[in-house]
């Protein structure tokens, strides 16, 4: 019985010593986590900072990080539903290195993930797991800019954080070393300070299309993507290889999907980010991939065929229709003036006054005195300077249409194709907002679809840089395009490269596009590649669309001429 007592009240002993030290653990994390917190400076990012608290568990009193002052705290496990929460410190526990690896493996699609936070992450047992291994897990997911990695070390706990051998070296360069034991950091013992690093020197590797004029494989000229790449790295002092999308596989088989084929890799940590034309998607959101701010703002526009020219007779029946209404329209009002406001001293004959105003419309002279008076005198002078207007109006209008080709009908705005077929190339993601349309291909056999088939009706979509690099390409003999966009865009979008979330390219190059947008260097550069295409077009054609009629062909003005000036001699002669 006795040895009883003594072997009970012996375990009794033994539990109370290790709840003690898990207490005394317990509070010394704590109290260096919240230290930690304390230390940050809330203020320069704003009045309050949000902390996502990651897979808590019983080794941390939050009590004590609850009164932090301007912290605000969203308590998650590893598995959670995407919610709009903007994360400025992340404070993670975990076990060991398993349990950390594959939390984040989950976390990272949430919409508002944000690896260019301040991370404190607690790893409790290192030993099957070396230090070295968490940091090329923190490498994987572009965590290594604010980071404290806290872990057992005998008693108490050890405070890792990337330290430089010198400062502005490149970050991927970076390792977790022993900073500081937790109970020296608490006691504000003199710690040594960290070796910060930077972009400079480090090496990425970006995935591209070959898709001019954004991206070029085929030639020493760089398209406009490839430019601002080549200016970036200049700058900040980084390489970047760029690695052409092959478009088959090693079967031959042209590869479908291409596009999303390269955001997968860039969302599996395979690249660092993509090029090649690239536009702002909403249905990226939410996927481990982050973009630049845009570069360039462009439009989708429907592309249609030019009419064939019409019988230059049509045109200028079609044309001049209006001039002659109008013309007709001022001859009623002058002779209704000429008779309701007694212009002349008569008003005895109409049929007189009607010929003498059309007589001084052909001969632009008077022969009789007209009545006195204002509205006189206002309309007789709206009479000449009508007489003056009319005949060189009527000969510019047929100058016009007699010299330049006058087309058939073209639609202006989109709802006016009603009967015509839109031919999509294979990439067009919004195929299912044209049930009947057809697959095309690439953007310029589309276009040469369209160029070459106007009697069938055809238009396409295509952006307007594209249209503005291939337009050379689609002119006739002449170099005069065969196609043409309507005036209104289908769709605006806006041109970025897409990177990895939290990719440390990020910051620098939205601060570049931001100086180079309003430099106007992009827009040059843009110009030049289109003047380049614009001189390969060369007139083949000894013949001139520009045509003017012959002088037989105007047989039937002259007769109308020689038939109004009899009359206007027969009016002069009735009053004589």
């Amino acid at each position: 019985m006795g040895t009883i007592i003594f072997t009970l009240l012996g375990i009794l002993i033994s539990t109370s010593a290790l709840i003690k030290i898990n207490q005394y653990d317990d509070k010394g994390l704590t109290s260096c986590i919240t230290k930690m917190v304390a230390d940050i400076d809330y203020k320069k990012n704003s009045r309050l900072m949000d902390i996502t608290l990651m897979n808590m568990n019983n080794d941390l009193q939050l009590s004590a990080i609850y009164q932090v002052e301007g912290a605000r705290f969203i308590s998650r496990r590893f598995y959670w539903d995407t919610d709009n929460i903007s994360n400025v410190i992340y404070i993670v526990m975990s076990k060991d290195y398993l349990e950390l690896a594959n939390g984040l493996s989950k976390v990272i699609s949430d919409k508002f993930w944000n690896p260019s936070a301040i991370f404190i992450i607690v790893v409790q047992n290192l030993r099957e797991y070396s230090i070295h291994n968490v940091t090329d897990l923190l490498h994987t997911y572009n965590i290594f800019h604010k980071v404290s990695v806290i872990s057992r070390d005998g008693d108490g706990y050890a405070i890792y954080k990337y330290n430089l051998t010198k400062p502005g070296y490149c970050l991927k360069a970076g390792h977790l070393k022993l900073w500081s034991q937790c109970s020296d950091y608490c006691s504000e013992k003199k710690i040594p300070p960290i070796n910060i690093g930077s972009i400079r020197g480090c090496r990425y590797k970006f995935m591209a299309r070959n898709l001019w004029p954004f991206t070029n494989f085929d030639t020493n000229l760089k398209g406009t993507e490839q430019y601002i790449i080549s200016l970036f790295q200049k700058k900040y002092g980084v390489n970047i290889d760029l690695m052409e999308f092959t478009k088959v596989n090693k079967y031959g088989t042209p590869i479908d999907n291409s596009t999303l084929i390269m955001i997968q890799k860039v969302e599996n940590n395979k690249v660092e980010g993509v090029v090649g034309g690239y536009a702002i998607d909403s249905s990226n959101v939410g996927k481990n991939i982050t973009h630049l701010y845009p570069m360039t703002i462009d439009y989708i526009r429907v592309v249609l065929a030019r009419a064939n020219f019409v019988d230059q007779w049509s045109a200028i029946l079609s044309q001049s229709l209006i001039t002659f209404i109008v013309i007709s329209f001022l001859f009623v009002i002058f002779c209704l003036a000429a008779i309701f406001l007694s212009l002349f001293h008569s008003r005895n004959d109409v049929s007189r006054d009607i010929l003498i105003i059309f007589g001084y419309l052909l001969n632009k002279t008077a022969v009789k005195r007209t009545a006195s008076g204002w509205p006189q005198v206002c309309i007789f002078t709206t009479i000449l300077f009508m007489a003056f207007l009319i005949p060189y109006a009527i000969q510019a209008n047929l100058f016009s249409v007699t010299t330049r080709p006058v087309r058939g009908y073209e639609p202006k705005q989109f709802e006016d194709l009603k009967g015509y077929k839109p031919v999509l190339y294979s990439e067009w993601l919004r195929r299912k907002d044209f049930s009947d349309s057809y697959d095309c291909g690439t953007r310029i056999d589309c276009l040469l679809m369209v160029k070459n088939n106007p009697e069938k009706l055809f238009y396409t979509l295509i952006s307007y840089l594209h249209l503005w690099i291939y337009q050379w390409w689609l002119a006739d003999s002449h170099c005069n395009l065969a196609i043409y966009p309507l005036r209104e865009p289908y769709m605006t979008i806006y041109r970025t490269i897409y990177l990895r979330r939290g990719s440390a390219l990020m910051n620098p190059f939205n601060n570049f596009i931001t100086e180079i947008a309003s430099s106007g260097i992009l827009k040059k550069h843009a110009s030049d590649i289109s003047y380049r295409e614009q001189v390969k077009c060369k007139s083949h054609s000894s013949f001139s669309i520009y045509v003017p009629l012959k002088l037989s062909n105007f047989k039937y003005i002259f007769m109308i001429l020689i038939g109004g000036y009899c009359l206007s001699l027969l009016v002069f002669i009735y009053e004589v």
